[in-house]
């Protein structure tokens, strides 16, 4: 990034203060009418009347303010990274439906598709060897339709949703619990890297530097449903950061599919109380289809081109004929040139195969 906005650099430089939550900014967006310009310039004559702040931050913020641009542009060079504000075209849509949706978000990658289709894959940390299998099925067949793959990069189910996905050059979105420069869980720093790599995105909502703290995983699982269309849960114990991600679904309005498990199993007493609860029993990819209307669209029209790829010309000659309206053999006959009675055959052998339907008036319409 050559230099921030205003709203960029007022933003980021009150994340960057330890103690200032997404809500706190909120509250002192408020104080200035809603304007970070009016805050920043603003700033140093209100300082000592912003109760909400501890001595200690206001302080820290009058030190940092004047250095702040250039050392974070520094540091996101450094990082190769970048960040986007609720205020910038490039922050995602989708979050801006949601409660409490982050100011700001580091990134590492590309977010230009992350408001596409996507589906979020959430489970156990501790999956057992069904959880991943599942887990791979299902997210494989996902990412084979070109639907974007989020999670939260946790061990378990979250590296299998991305492994999966980039397995299937699907993209993926990585959203973390700490600052975009910290690598949680170790063990996932390679896949870390090639999620951004590959034209995926790993993303947060924290500063720099900023550890994976207990409280910070709930506030980032409303990203992850935010981000998506439907969220898939894999394996989930009654109490769990799973479940939690599943709340905050259902608070978005997303649609929340739960994969049944084990009655017996310790990893399935979650999903299967979702299930109990309403969500939409999950056990092949066409149960995700059918609750999500772009996706049932985008499967029929890639089901339609397979077919009619399979099609003489003149079939296709006929089938695009009577997409204008219903037709007579005679009508079909006029318009196409085709032989009448090559024309009867031939949409003898569509109607079989499904494509067209005969209806009243010896008129033919296409089977939608």
């Amino acid at each position: 990034m050559e230099r921030l906005n205003i709203n960029q650099k007022t933003i980021a430089w009150l994340n960057s203060a330890n103690g200032i939550s997404n809500r706190k900014i909120e509250k002192l967006l408020e104080y200035f009418n809603g304007s970070p310009k009016d805050l920043w310039e603003n700033f140093e004559s209100e300082k000592y009347n912003l109760n909400l702040l501890k001595p200690e931050i206001i302080e820290y913020l009058a030190k940092t303010k004047n250095t702040f641009e250039e050392k974070l542009l520094k540091r996101l060079s450094n990082e190769k990274s970048s960040i986007v504000t609720i205020y910038d075209d490039l922050y995602p849509e989708k979050l801006k439906q949601i409660s409490c949706a982050p100011y700001i978000l580091h990134y590492k990658g590309n977010i230009h598709e992350i408001d596409n289709l996507s589906i979020a894959v959430v489970g156990s940390r501790k999956a057992t060897a069904y959880g991943k299998w599942a887990a791979e099925k299902l997210t494989g067949e996902i990412s084979g339709l070109g639907v974007n793959i989020i999670s939260g990069l946790a061990t378990g189910i979250d590296t299998i949703a991305h492994k999966t996905a980039l397995k299937y050059n699907a993209k993926t979105a990585g959203i973390i619990a700490c600052g975009i420069d910290v690598i949680y869980p170790k063990s996932n720093e390679n896949l870390y890297k090639e999620i951004y790599e590959k034209d995926g995105a790993v993303i947060s909502e924290y500063p720099f530097g900023m550890q994976p703290l207990p409280n910070n995983f709930h506030d980032r699982n409303r990203i992850i449903s935010g981000l998506s269309d439907g969220v898939l849960v894999i394996e989930a114990q009654e109490r769990s950061g799973t479940l939690i991600t599943a709340g905050h679904a259902a608070e978005q309005g997303r649609e929340i599919f739960a994969v049944p498990g084990n009655i017996d199993s310790l990893y399935s007493k979650g999903t299967n109380a979702l299930i109990r609860d309403g969500a939409k029993i999950t056990t092949s990819v066409n149960d995700i289809i059918d609750e999500i209307l772009e996706l049932k669209t985008r499967v029929t029209q890639k089901q339609n081109l397979t077919d009619y790829n399979s099609l003489g010309k003149d079939e296709i000659k006929i089938i695009h004929c009577i997409q204008s309206g219903n037709m007579t053999i005679y009508e079909i006959h006029e318009k196409t040139g085709i032989d009448a009675g090559t024309i009867l055959g031939l949409a003898t052998l569509l109607e079989m195969k499904g494509f067209i339907k005969q209806i009243s008036g010896n008129k033919f319409i296409l089977n939608k």
